[in-house]
């Protein structure tokens, strides 16, 4: 690089260097395991967020995009509930899926991952991974509540035994 080009970056980066940051970004990791009486095969298609407003009560979303209008590897969406970017990263039925949410604010991972029990029904675990981007991300990691994927799984239960949304 030479000229006026090579003369702001070096600007640049010098003020970066003088300023240092004392935001320290934090990590979670968290785990919940539920049941669900029914196969796999029933459960793995409602994680999509198409399917989703069949049993998600006040869930909305935006296809970005989608070769098959559904959840897929590489399907991007939004949605406004928790506002950012979605790539589904893995899509492996009826096994595993896994969604990357970037925003302005964090880095979530989130990975289902479904096994068949004994009794011929779901064990279902969520595992998310917050990277926080800011103050405001720490604040949000902070705040989770892991509850919130055990009231998901009942959500999913609930339509899966009635055809209807938990309210």
């Amino acid at each position: 690089m030479g000229g006026v080009g090579a003369s702001a970056l070096a600007c640049s980066t010098d003020a970066l260097a003088e300023t240092p940051s004392t935001f320290r970004a934090k990590r979670a990791v968290t785990e919940y395991i539920g049941e669900l009486d029914e196969a796999p095969e029933a459960v793995f298609p409602l994680l999509c967020p198409v399917r989703e407003y069949e049993w998600l009560d006040g869930w909305k979303s935006k296809m970005v995009y989608s070769n098959s209008g559904f959840a897929e590897e590489d399907c991007i969406f939004t949605t406004p509930l928790e506002p950012g970017v979605w790539n589904t990263d893995h899509y492996e039925p009826p096994k595993r899926i896994a969604f990357t949410v970037v925003s302005s604010e964090q880095v979530n991972r989130i990975c289902l991952t479904l096994e068949r029990t004994a009794s011929g029904g779901t064990r279902l675990k969520w595992q998310r991974i917050f990277t926080s981007l800011n103050e405001a991300g720490n604040a949000k990691i902070d705040a989770w509540k892991t509850d919130t994927d055990r009231l998901l799984t009942h959500a999913i239960g609930f339509f899966l035994k009635t055809g209807k949304m938990a309210h």
